[in-house]
C-alpha cells in the first residue's frame, strides 16, 4: 500500500476522542471557584438592596405622615442604612485578587468579618422587627378601616390583633433572614473556610 493511500485512510477515520469532547454537554464552562470574589458580589448586592429599600420606606413615610408610622419606619430606616454601610463596608475591604503570604490571613479577616457582620445583624433585628410590624399593621389598619391611628388602636380586639402580628410575623422575618444569608453567603463561606483549612494543613 502506498504512503498516498495510508494517508488517506487515516484522515477519513473518525477522531474518536475528539468527537466525544466535542458531543453537546461535553463541555463544560469554566466557573469562578474564588469564593471572595463571590462574597464581594453579594456585599454590594446587599447594598444595593440596602439602598431601594430604604427609598421605599422614606416614600412610605412620605405616604403616611403620621407620627407612630413615621416613628417606626424612621427607626427600622436607620437599621437599613446601617445595615447597607456595614456590608459596604466589608465590600470595599475585600480583595479577592491578594496572593501569596498575605492570602491566609486575608481569607481569615473576611471570614471572621463576615459572620460577625450577619450575627450581629441578626442580634439587632430581634429588636427591630417588632417595630417594622407595628408599623406596617397601623399603615393596614388605616388602609383598611379608612380612619386614624389613633381611633382604631383605641378598640381592645385591635391590640390584641397588632400583638398575635408581632408574635407571628417577627419569628418568620427572623427565619427569612437567615435563610437570606445562607443562601447569598453559606456555600461560599462554606468554601472560604474550607480554603483556610487546607491553607492551614499546608503550612
Amino acid at each position: 500500500m502506498s504512503i498516498e493511500q495510508n494517508w488517506k485512510r487515516l484522515s477519513e477515520q473518525d477522531d474518536t476522542d475528539l468527537s466525544q469532547l466535542l458531543q453537546p454537554g461535553r463541555l463544560k464552562k469554566l466557573h469562578s471557584s474564588n469564593p471572595l470574589q463571590k462574597i464581594k458580589f453579594y456585599l454590594i448586592v446587599s447594598v444595593i438592596w440596602a439602598v431601594l429599600i430604604s427609598g421605599l420606606y422614606i416614600y412610605i413615610m412620605l405616604r403616611f405622615p403620621q407620627w407612630p408610622v413615621v416613628l417606626c419606619l424612621g427607626v427600622v430606616l436607620l437599621f437599613t442604612v446601617w445595615s447597607g454601610y456595614k456590608a459596604y463596608v466589608l465590600y470595599k475591604n475585600v480583595n479577592p485578587l491578594v496572593t501569596g503570604n498575605s492570602l491566609l490571613a486575608e481569607m481569615e479577616k473576611q471570614y471572621e468579618g463576615i459572620n460577625a457582620w450577619m450575627e450581629l445583624q441578626m442580634r439587632v433585628a430581634v429588636f427591630i422587627y417588632p417595630v417594622a410590624a407595628a408599623g406596617g399593621f397601623m399603615i393596614g389598619g388605616m388602609i383598611g378601616s379608612g380612619k386614624s391611628i389613633a381611633f382604631f388602636l383605641s378598640k381592645p380586639p385591635v391590640i390584641f390583633a397588632l400583638i398575635i402580628c408581632i408574635l407571628v410575623l417577627v419569628p418568620v422575618c427572623i427565619w427569612f433572614a437567615k435563610w437570606l444569608f445562607r443562601k447569598s453567603f453559606g456555600k461560599h463561606l462554606v468554601t472560604l473556610k474550607e480554603n483556610i483549612d487546607a491553607l492551614k494543613g499546608v503550612d
